[in-house]
């Protein structure tokens, strides 16, 4: 008879995980802000690109990964897709602030 977790635990597991994803994304958006050259390994021109196109780009990403799902149980597979979701957030902060100068 296999014992499963309770219900409680799991969704405390899923909700941490959703705050750890979250951070991480907010980290590294953070990190391309303060070092634009470190989005050229995402993709190329992206470190001078203008938000609109930096945004672009990282849906293109994004819609690649969803396409094409990979799992690697932790060992690096998911870094394309946040770094995606960095840029992509990046992107979105630099056009609202962008906006405010208009």
């Amino acid at each position: 008879m296999a014992l499963s977790p309770p219900p409680d635990a799991v969704e405390a597991i899923a909700a941490q995980a959703r705050r750890t994803a979250a951070y991480m994304v907010k980290c590294r958006a953070r990190d391309y802000a303060r070092r634009p050259i470190r989005l050229e390994t995402l993709y190329p021109g992206l470190a001078a690109a203008k938000p609109e196109a930096l945004i672009a780009i990282a849906e293109h990403l994004l819609e690649i990964e969803r396409q094409n799902p990979r799992r690697w149980f932790g060992f690096g597979g998911e870094v394309k897709a946040l770094n995606a979701k960095a840029a992509l957030l990046l992107g979105r902060a630099m056009r609202r602030r962008n906006k405010g100068r208009n």
